[in-house]
Protein backbone atom coordinates (compact mmCIF):
# COMPACT_ATOMS: atom_id res chain seq x y z
CA UNK A 1 0.00 0.00 0.00
CA UNK A 2 1.35 3.39 -0.97
CA UNK A 3 4.20 1.96 -3.09
CA UNK A 4 4.64 1.14 -6.75
CA UNK A 5 4.09 -2.52 -7.58
CA UNK A 6 7.55 -2.84 -9.12
CA UNK A 7 9.15 -1.64 -5.88
CA UNK A 8 7.09 -4.00 -3.76
CA UNK A 9 7.81 -6.90 -6.12
CA UNK A 10 11.54 -6.17 -6.05
CA UNK A 11 11.57 -6.31 -2.25
CA UNK A 12 9.61 -9.57 -2.25
CA UNK A 13 12.02 -11.16 -4.75
CA UNK A 14 15.03 -9.99 -2.73
CA UNK A 15 13.58 -11.66 0.37
CA UNK A 16 13.47 -14.97 -1.51
CA UNK A 17 16.81 -14.65 -3.31
CA UNK A 18 18.96 -11.53 -2.78
CA UNK A 19 21.26 -12.66 -5.60
CA UNK A 20 18.63 -11.92 -8.28
CA UNK A 21 19.11 -8.68 -10.18
CA UNK A 22 15.84 -6.84 -10.80
CA UNK A 23 15.68 -3.99 -13.31
CA UNK A 24 12.73 -1.78 -12.47
CA UNK A 25 10.64 0.02 -15.07
CA UNK A 26 8.39 2.40 -13.15
CA UNK A 27 6.44 3.36 -16.27
CA UNK A 28 3.11 2.45 -17.82
CA UNK A 29 3.47 0.37 -20.99
CA UNK A 30 2.25 2.29 -24.03
CA UNK A 31 2.67 2.49 -27.78
CA UNK A 32 5.70 4.74 -27.47
CA UNK A 33 7.81 2.65 -25.09
CA UNK A 34 6.65 -0.93 -25.74
CA UNK A 35 9.21 -1.74 -28.42
CA UNK A 36 12.14 -0.40 -26.40
CA UNK A 37 11.09 -2.30 -23.27
CA UNK A 38 10.36 -5.62 -24.99
CA UNK A 39 13.41 -5.58 -27.27
CA UNK A 40 15.73 -5.45 -24.25
CA UNK A 41 14.79 -8.97 -23.07
CA UNK A 42 14.99 -12.52 -24.41
CA UNK A 43 11.62 -13.75 -23.09
CA UNK A 44 8.45 -11.84 -22.20
CA UNK A 45 5.92 -13.08 -19.64
CA UNK A 46 2.52 -11.43 -19.94
CA UNK A 47 0.68 -11.30 -16.63
CA UNK A 48 -1.40 -8.25 -17.52
CA UNK A 49 -5.06 -7.97 -16.54
CA UNK A 50 -6.54 -5.90 -19.38
CA UNK A 51 -6.95 -6.17 -23.13
CA UNK A 52 -5.16 -2.96 -24.20
CA UNK A 53 -1.97 -4.12 -22.48
CA UNK A 54 -2.31 -7.71 -23.71
CA UNK A 55 -2.62 -6.66 -27.34
CA UNK A 56 0.22 -4.17 -26.97
CA UNK A 57 2.56 -6.79 -25.47
CA UNK A 58 1.59 -9.29 -28.15
CA UNK A 59 2.24 -6.84 -30.97
CA UNK A 60 5.57 -5.68 -29.52
CA UNK A 61 6.72 -9.29 -29.08
CA UNK A 62 5.87 -10.19 -32.68
CA UNK A 63 7.54 -7.05 -34.05
CA UNK A 64 10.60 -7.66 -31.84
CA UNK A 65 10.73 -11.41 -32.61
CA UNK A 66 10.43 -12.35 -28.92
CA UNK A 67 8.67 -15.32 -27.26
CA UNK A 68 5.51 -14.29 -25.41
CA UNK A 69 4.41 -16.51 -22.52
CA UNK A 70 0.85 -15.34 -22.05
CA UNK A 71 -1.59 -16.12 -19.27
CA UNK A 72 -5.13 -15.05 -18.46
CA UNK A 73 -7.60 -15.61 -15.62
CA UNK A 74 -11.31 -15.22 -14.91
CA UNK A 75 -12.89 -16.19 -11.55
CA UNK A 76 -12.19 -19.99 -11.41
CA UNK A 77 -10.64 -20.30 -14.88
CA UNK A 78 -7.19 -19.77 -16.34
CA UNK A 79 -5.27 -20.31 -19.54
CA UNK A 80 -1.63 -20.30 -20.66
CA UNK A 81 0.17 -20.51 -23.98
CA UNK A 82 3.54 -19.68 -25.50
CA UNK A 83 3.58 -17.60 -28.66
CA UNK A 84 6.93 -18.29 -30.33
CA UNK A 85 8.19 -16.05 -33.16
CA UNK A 86 6.80 -17.16 -36.50
CA UNK A 87 4.34 -19.62 -34.95
CA UNK A 88 1.26 -17.51 -34.36
CA UNK A 89 0.21 -14.80 -31.95
CA UNK A 90 -2.69 -13.56 -29.84
CA UNK A 91 -4.19 -11.82 -32.87
CA UNK A 92 -4.42 -15.14 -34.72
CA UNK A 93 -6.82 -16.25 -31.98
CA UNK A 94 -8.55 -12.92 -31.27
CA UNK A 95 -7.97 -10.55 -34.22
CA UNK A 96 -9.41 -7.47 -32.52
CA UNK A 97 -9.88 -6.27 -28.93
CA UNK A 98 -13.47 -6.44 -27.63
CA UNK A 99 -15.56 -3.28 -27.43
CA UNK A 100 -15.45 -1.50 -24.08
CA UNK A 101 -17.96 -2.97 -21.63
CA UNK A 102 -18.52 -6.21 -23.55
CA UNK A 103 -16.27 -8.38 -21.35
CA UNK A 104 -17.00 -8.43 -17.59
CA UNK A 105 -14.39 -6.84 -15.38
CA UNK A 106 -12.52 -8.53 -12.55
CA UNK A 107 -14.29 -6.14 -10.19
CA UNK A 108 -17.63 -7.50 -11.41
CA UNK A 109 -16.96 -11.26 -11.50
CA UNK A 110 -13.94 -11.62 -9.22
CA UNK A 111 -10.95 -13.94 -9.33
CA UNK A 112 -10.19 -16.88 -7.04
CA UNK A 113 -6.87 -15.88 -5.50
CA UNK A 114 -5.09 -19.19 -6.06
CA UNK A 115 -5.82 -19.27 -9.81
CA UNK A 116 -3.24 -16.60 -10.77
CA UNK A 117 -0.76 -18.51 -8.61
CA UNK A 118 -1.32 -21.70 -10.61
CA UNK A 119 -1.16 -19.89 -13.96
CA UNK A 120 1.91 -17.91 -12.89
CA UNK A 121 3.79 -21.07 -11.89
CA UNK A 122 3.02 -22.63 -15.27
CA UNK A 123 4.31 -19.51 -17.00
CA UNK A 124 7.49 -19.65 -14.89
CA UNK A 125 7.93 -23.30 -15.85
CA UNK A 126 7.74 -22.39 -19.53
CA UNK A 127 10.38 -19.69 -19.02
CA UNK A 128 12.78 -22.19 -17.44
CA UNK A 129 12.22 -24.68 -20.26
CA UNK A 130 12.93 -22.03 -22.90
CA UNK A 131 16.09 -20.90 -21.13
CA UNK A 132 17.38 -24.46 -20.74
CA UNK A 133 16.15 -25.64 -24.13
CA UNK A 134 14.51 -28.73 -22.68
CA UNK A 135 11.07 -30.33 -22.82
CA UNK A 136 8.02 -29.42 -24.88
CA UNK A 137 6.70 -25.91 -24.38
CA UNK A 138 3.12 -24.78 -24.82
CA UNK A 139 3.96 -23.35 -28.22
CA UNK A 140 1.11 -24.34 -30.53
CA UNK A 141 -1.05 -25.32 -27.56
CA UNK A 142 -3.43 -23.43 -25.28
CA UNK A 143 -3.68 -24.96 -21.81
CA UNK A 144 -6.96 -24.34 -19.99
CA UNK A 145 -7.35 -24.73 -16.22
CA UNK A 146 -10.64 -25.11 -14.36
CA UNK A 147 -10.12 -24.82 -10.60
CA UNK A 148 -13.64 -26.00 -9.76
CA UNK A 149 -13.25 -29.36 -11.49
CA UNK A 150 -9.45 -29.35 -11.15
CA UNK A 151 -9.11 -30.29 -14.80
CA UNK A 152 -6.74 -29.20 -17.53
CA UNK A 153 -7.68 -29.14 -21.20
CA UNK A 154 -5.73 -28.30 -24.34
CA UNK A 155 -6.53 -26.73 -27.69
CA UNK A 156 -4.15 -26.81 -30.64
CA UNK A 157 -3.05 -23.48 -32.05
CA UNK A 158 -1.67 -22.64 -35.47
CA UNK A 159 -0.46 -19.46 -37.10
CA UNK A 160 -3.09 -17.73 -39.22
CA UNK A 161 -1.59 -16.73 -42.61
CA UNK A 162 -4.20 -13.96 -42.81
CA UNK A 163 -3.28 -12.47 -39.41
CA UNK A 164 -2.90 -8.69 -39.63
CA UNK A 165 0.22 -8.85 -37.46
CA UNK A 166 2.12 -12.11 -38.06
CA UNK A 167 0.46 -13.29 -41.28
CA UNK A 168 1.88 -13.50 -44.78
CA UNK A 169 0.88 -9.93 -45.58
CA UNK A 170 0.84 -8.00 -42.28
CA UNK A 171 -0.84 -4.62 -42.07
CA UNK A 172 0.22 -3.85 -38.49
CA UNK A 173 3.85 -2.78 -38.55
CA UNK A 174 4.15 -0.80 -35.33
CA UNK A 175 2.59 -0.81 -31.85
CA UNK A 176 -0.85 0.74 -31.53
CA UNK A 177 -2.08 2.68 -28.50
CA UNK A 178 -4.76 0.15 -27.67
CA UNK A 179 -6.33 2.14 -24.84
CA UNK A 180 -7.66 4.38 -27.59
CA UNK A 181 -9.53 1.48 -29.23
CA UNK A 182 -10.24 -0.67 -26.17
CA UNK A 183 -10.70 1.76 -23.27
CA UNK A 184 -11.29 0.66 -19.69
CA UNK A 185 -13.45 2.42 -17.19
CA UNK A 186 -11.39 4.24 -14.54
CA UNK A 187 -10.20 1.88 -11.82
CA UNK A 188 -11.36 -1.27 -13.60
CA UNK A 189 -9.40 -4.04 -15.27
CA UNK A 190 -10.96 -6.34 -17.83
CA UNK A 191 -10.55 -10.04 -17.16
CA UNK A 192 -8.52 -11.73 -19.84
CA UNK A 193 -10.17 -15.08 -20.42
CA UNK A 194 -13.35 -15.40 -22.51
CA UNK A 195 -16.35 -15.99 -20.25
CA UNK A 196 -16.77 -19.59 -21.35
CA UNK A 197 -15.82 -22.70 -19.43
CA UNK A 198 -12.86 -24.79 -20.61
CA UNK A 199 -15.33 -27.69 -20.52
CA UNK A 200 -17.00 -26.19 -23.56
CA UNK A 201 -15.43 -26.26 -26.99
CA UNK A 202 -12.13 -24.44 -26.72
CA UNK A 203 -11.24 -21.92 -29.44
CA UNK A 204 -8.31 -22.77 -31.67
CA UNK A 205 -6.16 -20.88 -34.13
CA UNK A 206 -6.80 -22.23 -37.59
CA UNK A 207 -4.61 -21.77 -40.63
Amino acid sequence: VGRDKVVSATDAIADVNPGIQVIQHCVRLNGQNAMDLVSGYDIVVDGSDNFPTKYLINDACVLSNKPNIQGGILHFLGRVTVFMPGKGCYRCLYPNPPPAGLVPTCDEVGVLGVVPGVIGLIQATEVIKLILGVGDTLSGRMLYYDALSLKFKEAKLQRNPACALCGDHPTITQPIEYELVCPLRPGQAACTVPATSPDRQAPSIKS
